[in-house]
């Protein structure tokens, strides 16, 4: 199967909890993709390819007293690739996924919201025009490989291993902003650093009854440090805390269906 769809989506505006920060616009998005479904034998492979506009878009930071602030971006183009691969044989079952995001903000975002000249000269440059969106890495992957078996009589037994990859990003939109409480520029990104690439592997093995089924398993298993997001405590703060991934994790659980 070949499809081609659009659609589009928005956030509503609002107003913010200082008084002297005005209200925010909605903003919108809009999502041009090109995909494809098919089956060859004993493999899937199903992929699109798309094109946002995201006009106007919403961000948030840590403004004076620590009030969060929400503000509107100009626009941003977000390209990407996404797509994953079936192999089923038997008792063995491979799965394989990845994904391309170049997420760009489009236009200078200046940093005094009454500044509206396209080179923020009445002001300072925020955002820079083509600066990367944060969060978001821009290549993403796994893979799975789980293999089942008769174990004996109606019991079957299975043991599973995966690994999931995904690289480095942005931790701050922003390149340059109001240090609170002050007149001096900074650049965030120098203090919070980047989001850092991670690789997790997680291991798996089982026992299945027609009614009860029991699993150990590992995930984590080399304890990688898996970064979540970065960020400060306060507007005027420089000291970056790091929400992490799960650490190094091994249990054993039962199930039951009913």
């Amino acid at each position: 199967m070949l499809y081609a769809t659009w659609s589009r989506g928005f956030r509503p505006g609002g107003i913010n909890r200082r008084g002297d920060v005005p209200p925010y616009d909605a903003d919108f998005l809009s999502n041009y993709e090109l995909g494809w479904k098919t089956t060859f034998g004993r493999v899937r492979w199903n992929g699109a390819i798309y094109h946002q506009r995201w006009n106007k878009f919403q961000f948030s930071f840590l403004g004076q007293n620590s009030f969060t602030e929400i503000h509107n971006g100009k626009n941003a183009n977000i390209d990407g690739v996404e797509t994953d691969v079936n192999y089923v044989a038997g008792g063995l079952t491979l799965n394989a996924a990845a994904a391309y995001t170049n997420a760009k903000a489009k236009g200078n975002v200046c940093g005094v919201i009454e500044d509206t000249t396209s080179d923020c000269s009445l002001s300072f440059v925020s955002v820079r025009d083509g600066s990367r969106l944060p969060v978001t890495p821009k290549l993403k992957g796994s893979a799975t490989a789980r293999y089942s078996f008769p174990a004996w009589g109606d019991v079957k037994a299975h043991v599973q291993g995966g690994v999931a990859y995904k690289g480095s990003a942005r931790a701050s939109l922003r390149s340059l902003q109001l240090q609170s409480g002050t007149f001096v520029l900074v650049d965030p990104n120098e203090y919070l650093g980047k989001i850092r690439s991670s690789t997790v592997v997680d291991l798996f093995a089982g026992l299945d009854w027609p009614r009860w089924n029991i699993e150990a398993f590992v995930t984590n298993l080399f304890d990688s440090t898996d970064e979540l997001s970065r960020g400060v405590n306060c507007g005027s703060c420089t000291r970056t805390l790091i929400v992490p991934g799960r650490p190094r994790t091994i249990g054993l659980r039962a199930g039951m269906k009913f």
